[in-house]
């Protein structure tokens, strides 16, 4: 979960993150860190905090709990398929909102799809819970349009949700609008600023003049990977040119978290093996625009791409680990003793000793190449030939961190990473 503390004479002169999750994806547990702004970055939060509200476009006047006024919004730009727009949104801080809130922005064709565009405020430097009361604040948003944005009406919706709340304990807590406005929004606390046509080229319609229908879910059997032994240790340097990786069984391709198929762009398989200390897990991916900002250990790297592994060596306990991969060689681990628990930061201070990973990039995609000691996880010896560990396995690309279009599942159980039951097995063999 981030927090910001911010020096009030400058705006802010210090950040410290310590942020959590995806997603909607159920991720996980960031270490904390601090980041101090640049003079630009200050200067760009003071000219984006007003003392009384410019000029609107659209005018607005909706109030989220006595707290924060909708006082209107401004449109740049032309939404077009494949381009680019700017959302300029207006807010009153009537009160402070205490805790770790984001704005979200939802870019919406109803009951086709959902694009969201979550942040903090101000190019994501000044948080909601750190505005003051009596600013407007100036928040403008960079909304992309997909190139296979489908046809019909596409709505702007906005609201306030917290992001704490989720990343802690997967609770999906927003803002509320005021009795008086609830008209004015949706049953789930956002409100409609407009309804627009996306200009460009429409995707092509199904046979039979149809529109296209979302992939259907798929019906998969039950993942499970035969993680065949290594006959000596392997060289962790991304390349998978060892016989262990070119013999070793790969994954099915893996769909997104909800069973629909995944974008052919984001394909992902993983392979494992195995020896007398390690246990290997080798993910190759294909990526159109490969990105993670985060490049510290432990960090949010699930708001970028990334890769991840949550396994089980006791199946009968409740703990379990959790492992991700960055492009930029950023690593995450930590330990549960059961379903989030302890509370992320705490699960955080684990790490997988010994544990080596190497990463290679090419064009169209990366290889992450990784080994996991077993005693790192708390085991005397290796797993015997025939022992299954429950497990799944993830990538997130770093263009819908909070959208499953843009994940990917070896076994599609929902949207909670953290849940291993019904997810893959592992099962090791001589």
């Amino acid at each position: 979960m981030p927090q910001f503390i911010a020096q009030k004479a400058s705006l802010v002169a210090v950040l410290v993150i310590v942020a959590g999750a995806l997603v909607a994806s159920g991720c996980k547990s960031p270490a904390q860190r601090s980041r101090v702004l640049t003079k630009d970055q200050e200067q760009l939060i003071s000219k984006n905090v007003l003392s009384k509200p410019p000029a609107i476009q659209h005018p607005k006047k909706i109030n989220f709990d006595n707290k924060i006024h909708l006082l209107g919004y401004d449109i740049g730009g032309k939404p077009e398929r494949g381009k680019s727009f700017d959302l300029t949104l207006y807010f009153r801080v009537d009160n402070p909102v205490h805790g770790d809130w984001k704005v979200f922005v939802h870019f919406e064709a109803p009951g086709k799809r959902r694009q969201p565009f979550d942040h903090y405020g101000v190019g994501n430097l000044y948080p909601v819970g750190q505005w003051k009361k009596g600013e407007i604040v100036r928040d403008i948003v960079k909304v992309d349009v997909p190139k296979d944005w489908p046809g019909g009406p596409t709505q702007l919706l906005v609201g306030f949700f917290d992001w704490g709340a989720w990343s802690k304990a997967s609770q999906n807590r927003r803002l509320p609008l005021d009795a008086r406005d609830k008209a004015k929004g949706t049953d789930d606390s956002r409100v409609l600023l407009t309804t627009i046509e996306v200009g460009g080229t429409a995707p092509a319609p199904a046979a039979g003049g149809a529109r296209r229908p979302q992939p259907p879910r798929a019906n998969l059997a039950p993942a499970v990977v035969k993680a065949k032994k290594a006959a000596a240790a392997l060289t962790i340097d991304g390349k998978l040119d060892e016989a262990a990786w070119t013999g070793a069984e790969a994954t099915r391709k893996f769909h997104q978290p909800d069973g629909r198929a995944l974008n052919a762009a984001y394909e992902t398989t993983a392979k494992v093996t195995w020896d007398d200390k390690n246990l290997y897990i080798a993910y190759q991916t294909k990526d159109d625009e490969i990105a993670n900002k985060f490049a510290t250990n432990d960090a949010t790297l699930w708001e970028g791409d990334v890769v991840e592994l949550f396994i089980k060596p006791d199946a009968s306990a409740n703990g379990y680990f959790e492992f991700q991969w960055a492009p930029n060689k950023a690593r995450f681990d930590a330990q549960f003793t059961g379903h989030r628990k302890p509370e992320w930061k705490q699960a955080a201070r684990w790490n997988a000793e010994g544990a080596t990973s190497a990463v290679v990039k090419g064009d169209g995609g990366w290889t992450v190449e990784a080994a996991i000691p077993f005693a790192a996880l708390g085991l005397k010896a290796a797993p015997t030939a025939g022992s299954k560990w429950p497990a799944n396995m993830y990538r997130i690309d770093n263009k819908g961190t909070h959208n499953m279009a843009f994940m990917g599942a070896w076994a599609p159980i929902g949207g909670d990473f953290h849940n291993l039951t019904g997810a893959g097995t592992i099962e090791f063999t001589e």
